[in-house]
């Protein structure tokens, strides 16, 4: 072999080998949002006098995951290899949800863990799906999940909220995918909210007055 066939020959498998190495690199991708407290419905004059602690999500197994799902058919999903989440939704969802209350004030105190001081509600859910449907005809983000306010100590269901939605995108972009989702999870959660301030304040009572 010639040299000149030599050196081609190097320069190619050097640059299949780039190319090799950047579709193997690994991407993450956030459920991430900043909550814009503008929901007349949620500005009151005090917030609710109680504390709120917001526990993980529950999530099924299947979804129990940092890699992001690909449903291909009612019975048949993959796992994305190089896209994953950063963070576990059922973590993710929560943290948002904390985030959400506390820049409306809505509550006395929202946090995560009480290590000291007992809540008086706890706020949970369930997500049940969350996924990408992605096939040659249809690409969509998909999301079906519920919130759940309870008494801490009896542990009665006082609020729930359940939906199930699903958005065409309009390309495969995987950060496209991840902020129309981010965008459901605020959205949902409004409604949510509004549900708990209309359980602590009935559209009867003038125990409050909401602010213009």
């Amino acid at each position: 072999m010639k040299t000149k066939q030599i050196i081609i020959f190097i320069i190619a498998a050097l640059l299949i080998a780039g190319c090799t190495r950047q579709t193997l690199v690994t991407s993450y991708y956030l459920l991430e949002y900043q909550p814009s407290p503008n929901n007349n419905q949620l500005i009151l004059d005090k917030p609710i006098p109680f504390r709120v602690q917001v526990r993980n999500f529950k999530i099924p197994r299947s979804y129990d995951s940092i890699r992001i799902i690909a449903r291909f058919s009612s019975h048949q999903i993959n796992y994305y290899r190089y896209s994953l989440w950063a963070v576990r939704p059922q973590i993710a969802v929560a943290d948002l949800l904390v985030q959400h209350i506390n820049s409306y004030h809505l509550f006395k105190d929202c946090q995560r863990e009480y290590l000291e001081e007992r809540p008086e509600y706890e706020i949970t859910g369930e997500i049940l799906q969350i996924e990408k449907f992605d096939n040659e005809q249809y690409s969509a983000a998909h999301l079906r999940m519920s919130f759940d306010l309870y008494d801490y100590d009896s542990k009665d269901r006082l609020v729930n909220h359940t939906f199930d939605r699903e958005i065409p995108t309009p390309t495969e972009s995987m950060t496209i995918f991840a902020k129309v989702i981010s965008d459901i999870v605020e959205e949902e959660t409004e409604i949510f909210l509004s549900k708990v301030v209309e359980y602590f304040y009935p559209p009867e009572s003038d125990s409050t007055q909401v602010s213009e």
